[in-house]
């Protein structure tokens, strides 16, 4: 009996997506970021309990996947400034989606 993997269920595309912007802070993270660029203290302040090496590394998925872009200002100390690439911007359907969704599905 061969081993099903979740491509089976759900497709490769979509699984790969779900992998890219599916982890607990990712989407909150690209979320404000499609509000406005922010530095890294303020992106951390608004999304939440999440902790600096997690904020970090989802933060380095996102540039190398080419959804963000950071921005380093060469001052003491360093500014560091995020912001949404086009290809992150492509993710706002998305969101719209999973709000309309909720507005209709999770009520109070």
């Amino acid at each position: 009996m061969t081993e099903r993997t979740p491509e089976d269920f759900c497709g490769s595309t979509v699984h790969r997506t779900i992998s890219l912007i599916g982890g607990k802070w990712t989407m909150l993270i690209l979320w404000r970021l499609l509000e406005r660029e922010h530095r890294y203290a303020d992106l951390q302040r608004q999304v939440g309990d999440v902790s600096q090496k997690v904020l970090s590394a989802e933060l380095k998925t996102l540039v190398q996947a080419g959804l963000v872009e950071r921005e380093v200002n060469p001052t003491v100390p360093p500014q560091v400034t995020y912001r949404i690439t086009p290809k992150g911007q492509s993710l706002d359907s998305v969101f719209t989606s999973l709000s309309r969704w909720g507005e209709t599905h999770l009520q109070e």
